[in-house]
């Protein structure tokens, strides 16, 4: 079997000075680990959601440009190559995705997940051990001269990953509304997360109606089990310095609590998707303070013993 059989024709890139912040939105949006970085129609690194520094890396990413934290040179194969001389190659030089060039040209890519399912759909019972330990799904790695070390985690031929449930299932994780008519608009506690309206406003800055789904959606998954406790919610960006250039795209999110004081919160950062994406995590953390403040406030007696609330 080759690699043209079983490589993702489909592959997302991005260009070495872009911020590596919209690296991390472009594979959270894709829900991928890796992206191919291109210049001039040249494949000239790799990146993983580890050089991003994963989930805690906010800060790295918000400074630092793809070139800064990709990987290169880029070890690559070809269409023709074989899935078991990818693997020996993924094996040997600790990599978890192959780019796949014919001549100069990117066509493609695959994955660790991509060579366990091609290989292992033969019998994994017919495996050696040396061919075990690679065909594994990736869970976490180290830094080794440079190199990412990967563990790996035996699955059983054919069985798919398993995936967090999509928001349409969940009530608490849809998106939030479009802005409704005042007259229509929702009472706080009885009614669920798709109910919940957002405004977004924008100032010297623009926005594709994709990403305007994305802020909705995300809002959707990180504050819809407080769904209930909110009114509604307001999202302003901005350019702060207009033409002059620097540090100046200003997100701020403002969500209107029912019997609480309103929570804001405002992330600065060189590009717009890095502080909506600084912006959406700050608010979610807020609330969360906010809402489990109120549900842990102490209980007093009254006069004649009866339980009130503190206030």
């Amino acid at each position: 079997m080759q690699l043209r059989e079983i490589m993702s024709p489909r592959v997302v890139t991005i260009g070495p000075t872009e911020v590596a912040s919209e690296a991390w939105t472009r594979m959270r949006r894709r829900r991928i680990r890796h992206l191919v970085v291109v210049e001039d129609k040249r494949v000239v690194g790799i990146l993983s959601e580890r050089d991003l520094g994963g989930r805690a890396g906010a800060d790295i990413r918000n400074r630092r440009r793809v070139q800064d934290l990709m990987t290169a040179p880029v070890e690559h194969a070809e269409p023709e190559t074989t899935v078991r001389l990818a693997a020996d190659l993924m094996r040997k030089r600790l990599i978890g995705s192959l780019p796949v060039l014919d001549g100069d040209r990117l066509v493609g890519i695959v994955t660790a997940t991509d060579v366990f399912d091609a290989l292992g759909s033969a019998g994994a019972g017919t495996m050696s051990r040396a061919e075990r330990q690679l065909l594994r799904a990736p869970s976490s790695s180290k830094r080794l001269g440079g190199q990412p070390v990967v563990n790996w985690r035996l699955r059983a031929p054919g069985k798919m990953p398993q995936q967090r449930p999509r928001a349409a299932g969940n009530k608490k994780r849809v998106p939030f509304a479009n802005p409704i008519p005042r007259a229509l608009k929702r009472k706080a506690g009885r009614t669920d997360a798709s109910q919940v309206p957002v405004n977004i406003r924008l100032a010297g800055v623009k926005l594709d109606q994709d990403d305007r789904t994305y802020i909705r959606q995300t809002l959707g998954m990180k504050l819809g089990k407080y769904a209930t406790s909110i009114e509604r919610v307001s999202v302003r960006m901005e350019d702060v310095n207009g033409p002059r250039g620097g540090v100046d795209q200003v997100c701020r999110i403002k969500v209107v609590l029912s019997g609480l004081p309103s929570v804001v919160f405002q992330s600065q950062a060189a590009s717009l998707k890095a502080a909506i994406n600084g912006a959406l995590t700050g608010v979610e953390r807020a609330v969360r303070r906010r809402v489990q403040r109120r549900r842990m406030k102490p209980i007093k007696r009254g006069g004649k013993g009866e339980l009130v609330p503190a206030v």
